[in-house]
């Protein structure tokens, strides 16, 4: 099972808030040791070579000419996202983009955010200046808040603007579509209210998106990522829905062409493939079932209750959670997701995305050999030579 060791530079780790991307890992996107990511949470059943291949034949054009609106280009996304007014919508270029002009022109003072949340979302409002209002989700809560103590929460802050991922990345838990519905009518007095549901569509075959709702509340948004559900994460491919005055009121700070010509393209194709996007999350929520399952079956590591395509797990206090991400990464080419760098969280924890089962039966055999060696007397001798 051991590869002979990666050259990974493990330094890159302590450079970002996030994870080094796999281009930086794999010396720009050239393979070492065949990386096997499970980092990145993405659709790996989508979108169907032919979608491809008619981007191919047409990727001349789109780079050639300009791409279309913004608006023009929220149709085809209303289209497949079957929203029903693409007067409600307006894209981005990936959901960070809309991140960064809600954290720069609606949020203002403060954001109250339940913890360990994405990133975006507590890294970007302090460095502008927003106080960022804290709760933690709990181990002994299954890393679920209940509506009524995220609302009381949010109220005994005072902060005057709250975001809920639904799900939450990285703890996976989520509200139920009555449940954010109660949350915004509670919360009608706040500056805005942002429900990030950009990993919603792997959480139950009928995900409990308010995506057509949420237009009418005044201060409420919903987040969409496309890139992560349409398994090209590359392309950046996102969008916001709130009513039409939020929407004419971001727009005026967009640039005009925020969205590049392939991406424009790659929608106006995916349009008629619906139910291959269908088929291909019921694929993907398998594989986080049999993914949890997996690593449930291993006593080192508790696995938390998840509705979206990746797991969060606490490893046992006895391994060092850096040490064991850094030897899968160096022995065994497995790249996962350390959350020591998530406020609320701790290099105990990490978040592991789903992919079809033989990459995982790759990824366990390579759990199993490193609980072992990080386990052994080998290890406990090396340590103290090194202390």
């Amino acid at each position: 099972m051991r590869n002979k060791q990666a050259s990974f530079d493990t330094s890159l780790f302590k450079h970002t808030t996030h994870n080094p991307s796999y281009a930086s890992l794999t010396n720009n996107f050239e393979s070492v040791n065949d990386l096997k990511d499970y980092c990145i949470p993405v659709n790996t059943y989508f979108p169907p070579q032919r979608v491809m291949d008619a981007l191919h034949a047409k990727i001349p054009y789109a780079l050639k000419y300009y791409p279309g609106s913004n608006q023009g280009i929220s149709e085809y996304i209303a289209a497949f996202s079957e929203i029903a007014n693409p007067a409600h919508i307006i894209a981005g270029n990936g959901s960070t983009e809309i991140i960064s002009w809600l954290n720069s022109i609606f949020i203002k003072d403060s954001l109250f955010v339940p913890i360990p949340s994405f990133g975006r979302w507590i890294d970007e409002p302090q460095g502008l200046g927003i106080k960022v209002l804290t709760e933690q989700y709990r181990d002994e809560n299954d890393q679920h808040i209940s509506r009524q103590a995220y609302v009381d929460s949010v109220v005994k802050s005072g902060a005057r603007n709250a975001v809920i991922c639904n799900p939450n990345n990285p703890t996976g838990s989520i509200f139920s579509r009555e449940d954010i519905l109660w949350v915004l009518d509670k919360l009608q007095h706040l500056d805005n209210v942002i429900i990030d549901e950009s990993f919603i569509d792997f959480s139950a075959e009928n995900p409990p998106s308010i995506k057509n709702d949420v237009h009418n509340f005044k201060n409420a948004w919903v987040l969409k990522s496309l890139g992560k559900n349409l398994g090209l994460h590359g392309l950046r491919m996102g969008y916001a829905v709130s009513c039409e005055d939020n929407i004419q009121r971001m727009r005026k700070h967009l640039p005009y062409w925020n969205i590049n010509g392939i991406t424009e393209m790659l929608l106006s194709l995916i349009t008629t493939e619906k139910e291959a996007y269908h088929t291909s999350r019921l694929n993907t929520m398998a594989d986080c079932q049999y993914l949890a399952a997996e690593f449930t079956a291993l006593p080192e590591f508790t696995v938390y209750p998840t509705h979206s395509n990746f797991i969060f797990v606490r490893l046992a206090s006895h391994i060092d959670g850096i040490a064991f991400r850094d030897r899968l990464l160096q022995q065994h080419a497995c790249f996962i997701r350390n959350c020591e760098n998530k406020i609320g969280s701790s290099k105990q924890y990490f978040r592991i995305a789903a992919r079809p089962q033989k990459d995982v039966d790759h990824l366990i055999a390579a759990v199993v050999a490193e609980l072992r060696f990080l386990c052994s007397d080998e290890m406990q001798s090396l340590s103290l030579q090194q202390a």
